[in-house]
C-alpha cells in the first residue's frame, strides 16, 4: 500500500526526531511563499531524485519530467506540512509514489542499469560507485534487475544508492519493517539466482 504524499502521516514521537531535521526550516519557509528556500530545497534533492526516478523507470527523460512533478507537489503542500516525518522520507515517498503510478501504466519493463552484487551490500556499493569496472558483469546485473517487481527496485535503490535504513524506507513505500526486509531478501535471492543461471548457460555455450 502506498503511503500519502502529504506529510500529515505519522506517530506523535516522529515530530521530536523531524524538528532536529535541517531541512524543515526550508520547507516551512517555502511554506510561507519563500522562493529562495523553494530554490535551495530543490538543489538539495533535485540530483538524488532524479537518480532514484531515472533507475526505477528505465527512462532518464520521463524521470526528469517526474522529478518536476514532485517538486511541484513539495511546493503544494509545503504549508501543510506537519514535520512528523523526516523532510527527506517525505519527498522520497513522494516520488516513489509517483515513480510506482507510472510504472503501472507501462505495459513493457524498463531497463534499470544498477549493480547488486551477489555476495552483499558492500560489494553491491562498490559496484555502485563504479560501474564500469566490469561492464560484462553490470550488463548481467541490469538485466537480472529488470525482472524484479518495481517495489523490490525501489528498495535496493533507497538501501544501496541513499543508504537509507529500513525504518526510513518502510515510511517511504508505507509498509513494515518486515515488509522490507521481506522484500530485500526475496530481490536478492531472485538476482542470484538468475546471475547463477546465466553464469551456468553461459558455461554451456
Amino acid at each position: 500500500m502506498r503511503q500519502p504524499d502529504g506529510g500529515c502521516s505519522g506517530r506523535g514521537g516522529q515530530r521530536a526526531m523531524s524538528m532536529d531535521d535541517p531541512d524543515l526550516a526550508l520547507v516551512n519557509a517555502a511554506g510561507r511563499g519563500d522562493v529562495d528556500a523553494f530554490e535551495s530545497l530543490v538543489g538539495r534533492y533535485q540530483g538524488p531524485l532524479l537518480n532514484f526516478i531515472a533507475r526505477i523507470l528505465g527512462d532518464r527523460g520521463a524521470a526528469e519530467d517526474l522529478a518536476q512533478e514532485v517538486f511541484l507537489r513539495v511546493y503544494r503542500a509545503a504549508p501543510r506540512f506537519e514535520a512528523r516525518t523526516k523532510v527527506s522520507t517525505w519527498v522520497f515517498r513522494i516520488a516513489y509514489n509517483l515513480a510506482m503510478t507510472e510504472l503501472d501504466r507501462r505495459k513493457r519493463r524498463r531497463t534499470l542499469a544498477e549493480a547488486l552484487h551477489r555476495n552483499g551490500e558492500e560489494a553491491s556499493r562498490e559496484a555502485l560507485a563504479d560501474p564500469g569496472e566490469d561492464r560484462e558483469f553490470q550488463e548481467e546485473i541490469a538485466s537480472a534487475l529488470d525482472g524484479l517487481p518495481g517495489n523490490q527496485r525501489a528498495v535496493l535503490l533507497l538501501r544501496l544508492h541513499q543508504d537509507l535504513s529500513y525504518r526510513e524506507i518502510a515510511e517511504i513505500l508505507g509498509t513494515s519493517l518486515g515488509s522490507v526486509e521481506s522484500l530485500l531478501f526475496r530481490a536478492r535471492k531472485t538476482l542470484r539466482e538468475s546471475l547463477r543461471r546465466r553464469k551456468q548457460q553461459g558455461g554451456t555455450k
